[in-house]
């Protein structure tokens, strides 16, 4: 099955536009444990914060898709799985509970 392309010569989405406040692991990790010297904790915590990063980004990009007309709802679905899965990942190879929760919490609606 496809879907018909309408193209658009600007297609942009504005940021602030995705509900969440903290959109990095660094304003996360800030927000969230209260780390003050953040560069210096990124620099020791590579791994951490790569799949923090990529956890929010799969919550932005579910945001995105959720409020997306003419798509398919598996697409978010496998996009949470996935997130769940590296939220799972993260708690084995680093030994920290995302707090997705927490995340949602500051969502302004919904």
């Amino acid at each position: 099955m496809t879907r018909e392309y309408i193209a658009h010569q600007n297609l942009c989405i504005d940021g602030r536009n995705i509900p969440y406040p903290v959109f990095t692991a660094s304003g996360y990790l800030t927000e969230h444990d209260g780390i003050e010297n953040i560069e210096e904790f990124c620099d020791s915590h590579e791994e951490l914060v790569e799949l923090l990063n990529q956890i929010i980004a799969l919550k932005q990009s579910c945001f995105l898709l959720l409020h997306t007309s003419h798509s398919c709802g598996s697409l978010s679905d496998s996009l949470y799985d996935l997130k769940l899965r590296l939220i799972q990942e993260l708690k084995e190879k680093c030994n920290y509970s995302f707090d997705d929760d927490w995340m949602e919490s500051l969502v302004p609606f919904e």
